[in-house]
């Protein structure tokens, strides 16, 4: 791994995270639902998404690519258009948008590489103008990127810039020139705050942070990071700018990985939450109305123990809600109806129960939680203690493969993002769900039209067919199959010949728990009998098995 973001986790439960925050006391609420786990057919790119935002119907993406395409094209073929690290599609449809700003840079000699994210244009020369962030104006009138460009559409925009979101086109009057490397962006209605890798803007020393108007203009806002920033989350209603990302220090204060800072003064305000490991960076923030902050992280090293899953705190103290205890890198998170959806190569989530290591799915690339705390670790692992808060792992499995064999971290998914109705996914990878499908994709609720559900999986076997030749009963035995969008699937019984199925049941069913089942027909014929397995979720997606006969 590059050392590029952090982020952490207790080394004994509440010691370094913090106070822990109990769970409401009263009755249980019904675990949220998800979106639906089928892929909709979404545009494609021929580079790696880094970030995604929904602006009302349309779908901001950035990153590092030169064109786009439609869903099922492959590269070269029809439909295929120019987009230089940045485009739009609509987020109902997944038609592309005629939205193509030219984003570049200035070339520059160098003999060190600067990394898969810049192009070789010659020996020793090289041109970084990838886009890491797309964030929206508090109004959504506004949409603001940030990254390694100098210029858009031939205008001078040093690593930050903005757009009108009704008419698509620059904003003229929002100009600041950053030194360095703006990777994180977040804005209220007095300010816009950059993170990042920068050492001054418009000439002036600011580490790493800064804030600039809404007209572009410098604002008195100081504090420093002593590493990269990745990630920054304004939220002015409690008068604070959460910091993610690889520092140790935030304003000379021993604050590693994730911390946060006053939105007028950037003096530090009071935080609770530790990391364990001082290799843990952060990747990314999000917030939601009831005063929480979700975040995910990846440690550069590989010790433990390590934060490399997703976590949430409390906004106003950096008390710690919930540490899910996964390991993975997280590259990205999203909340949506009291939903955590993430962006990983999550595996061995002991915490959890759940995605053991070495099990049945080598990394599950994309998952849910509960943005409130689901129940306790049921053991300790890593940075979580038996006992401690964790969310509820929720069914939605889709997934996506690492990305192309050249590539060099195969991270699959960089960027998600998500609304009541759409879940958005930008990154490296592919395939989606086994089928073609590069860099971009999409899942709807079942509310919306179109939504495609990913039910009951294959191989699904036929069943074992037994008959005792004393009682003249049959019996079936059958293992089970799981769900992309559901836990529990209703499994039935049918005899051939039957119009009804002659038993059902109904379990829990996970990749890496597949229950075994058996049933036995006292009224079977006599003679060969066939029978079959159809597997049924509570969206109707079914499946069936090959047959099993008692004279096989």
């Amino acid at each position: 791994m590059t050392r590029s973001r952090r982020i952490g986790a207790a080394l004994a439960g509440a010691v370094l995270f913090g106070v822990l925050t109990p769970p409401a006391v009263g009755a249980a609420e019904e675990s949220p639902r998800p979106v639906t786990a089928g892929a909709l057919p979404t545009p494609q790119t021929d580079g790696i998404v880094l970030s995604v935002e929904i602006v009302g119907d349309t779908v901001y993406a950035g990153g590092h690519f030169d064109k786009a395409r439609p869903a099922g094209v492959s590269p070269g073929g029809a439909g295929e258009v120019p987009r230089d690290n940045l485009m739009a599609f609509d987020l109902r449809t997944g038609e592309i948008l005629p939205w193509s700003p030219s984003v570049t840079a200035t070339e520059f000699e160098s003999s060190t590489d600067p990394g898969a994210l810049c192009d070789s244009v010659g020996t020793d020369r090289w041109r970084c103008d990838s886009v890491f962030d797309i964030t929206a104006g508090p109004d959504g009138k506004r949409v603001y990127v940030g990254g390694d460009f100098d210029r858009i559409d031939g205008a001078w925009r040093s690593r930050v810039a903005a757009f009108d979101a009704a008419e698509r086109t620059l904003v003229d009057d929002f100009a600041p020139r950053v030194a360095g490397r703006v990777r994180a962006v977040s804005a209220t209605r007095e300010a816009v705050y950059l993170g990042g890798a920068f050492d001054a803007v418009d000439g002036v020393e600011r580490t790493r942070l800064a804030a600039v108007s809404p007209t572009g203009g410098l604002l008195d806002w100081t504090p420093e990071a002593d590493a990269t920033v990745h990630s920054l989350r304004a939220v002015p209603s409690h008068g604070r700018v959460l910091l993610g990302g690889a520092f140790d220090t935030v304003n000379g204060q021993r604050r590693v990985a994730l911390s946060a800072v006053d939105t007028d003064s950037g003096a530090n305000v009071s935080w609770q939450w530790q990391a364990p490991s001082v290799e843990d960076v952060v990747t990314d923030i999000v917030t939601d109305e009831k005063g929480n902050a979700y975040f995910g992280s990846y440690n550069w090293h590989g010790t433990n123990p390590r934060f490399e899953g997703r976590g949430a705190v409390r906004i106003d103290d950096g008390s710690t809600v919930w540490m899910d205890g996964c390991y993975g890198d997280t590259q990205s998170v999203a909340v949506a109806d009291g939903v955590v959806y993430a962006a990983s190569h999550t595996h061995s989530c002991a915490a959890l129960d759940a995605i053991p290591e070495d099990g049945s799915i080598d990394y599950q690339r994309l998952t849910a939680e509960t943005a409130a705390v689901g129940g306790s670790a049921v053991r300790d692992t890593n940075h979580v203690s038996e006992g401690d808060p964790v969310p509820e792992l929720l069914p939605w499995l889709p997934n996506t493969n690492g990305g192309p064999q050249d590539s060099p971290w195969k991270n699959g998914p960089w960027a998600i993002d998500a609304n009541s109705e759409y879940v958005v996914v930008g990154g490296e990878f592919t395939t989606v769900n086994g089928q073609p499908q590069q860099s971009l994709t999409r899942f709807a609720a079942r509310s919306v039209p179109g939504a495609v559900h990913n039910g009951p999986q294959v191989p699904f076997g036929a069943p074992e067919v037994r008959r005792n030749w004393i009682s003249r009963d049959v019996t079936i035995e059958w293992q089970g199959t799981w769900d992309a969008q559901n836990s529990a699937i209703r499994y039935e019984v049918i005899r051939v010949g039957t119009s009804e199925p002659i038993h059902t049941v109904t379990r829990e069913s996970w990749p890496w728990e597949i229950p075994s089942m058996s049933f036995t027909d006292t009224d079977a014929p006599s003679g060969d009998t066939e029978y079959w397995i159809r597997a049924v979720d509570a969206d109707g997606a079914s499946i069936g098995s090959p047959r099993g006969s008692t004279g096989w």
